[in-house]
This record gives C-alpha cells, structure tokens and sequence, in this order.
C-alpha cells in the first residue's frame, strides 16, 4: 500500500462521521466517472487523480475487510471506483 498523502488525508477526512464524509456519500451517486470525483474532490482541496483513485481502490479491494466498510464516504468513493 504505498498511498500519496493526499490520498491519506482523503482517507482521514472523508471517513465515518465527518462533514466530508456525508457530502460525499451523498454526492457519489451523481458521479458518472472517476472524473466527476476528482473535479468534486478538487473542488474541496484535494489534489487527486483519477489513478490515485483507482490505486487507493484496488489497495482497497486486496484487504480482507469489505471494500469501503464503516468508512463513510470514502468507502462510497471507492465502491464506486471498484464499479466503474
């Protein structure tokens, strides 16, 4: 796992019960690529990619735990990341 500190902070600030995390959560329904998170993202001061985004969710994905569990809206980013 070799996450970019602006992934962390994503991490950080946009699980469980956080402002972020609940902006997000509702928002990532309207996202309709990768791209819509990242302009979102971008928007709020997080300076991450597309293929940041989609590292941080395969990183997700090799753990044992569900992708995105009890992680609020950085587990529904990267659920959506996974899908797409």
């Amino acid at each position: 796992m070799n996450r970019s500190h602006a992934m962390e902070r994503l991490k950080a600030d946009a699980s469980g019960n956080t402002g972020l995390s609940h902006v997000l959560t509702e928002a990532v329904p309207g996202f309709a690529s990768p791209e819509d998170a990242v302009n979102f993202l971008a928007a709020r001061g997080f300076e991450v990619s597309a293929r940041d985004l989609v590292e941080a969710a395969a990183d997700e994905a090799r753990d044992e735990t569900p992708v995105g569990e009890g992680e609020g809206g950085y587990g529904a980013l990267m659920r959506f990341i996974i899908v797409r």
